[in-house]
């Protein structure tokens, strides 16, 4: 059995109203909506990203439209020894 996995992106999409929340599900899958501070987190493949931004940044309604931070986190993290004081040096991010 293959199972293949899609990289995936989330996107944080401020808008101005909540009533813009229904349009807004098309352009992926929702994860959570914040209705008082007016954003939701969105899940879209990779391969949608440009198109995706082009046509949120043309919508009227969309303030602003982050890209989330998380593949710039470091996921991979060094043991150190006992005796040596641990290091902050950050390992090379899975892309």
């Amino acid at each position: 059995m293959n199972i293949m996995i899609t990289k995936r992106i989330g996107l944080y999409i401020y808008f101005k109203q909540n009533k813009f929340i229904r349009q807004l599900r098309r352009y992926g899958n929702v994860v959570y909506v914040n209705t008082k501070q007016k954003y939701m987190l969105v899940y879209i493949n990779d391969s949608d990203l440009e198109k995706t931004l082009e046509h949120l940044s043309k919508l009227k309604y969309v303030t602003n439209v982050l890209e989330s931070e998380y593949r710039n986190i470091k996921t991979e993290y060094k043991k150190f020894d006992e005796g040596t004081s641990p290091s902050f040096e950050a390992t090379e991010a899975v892309e």
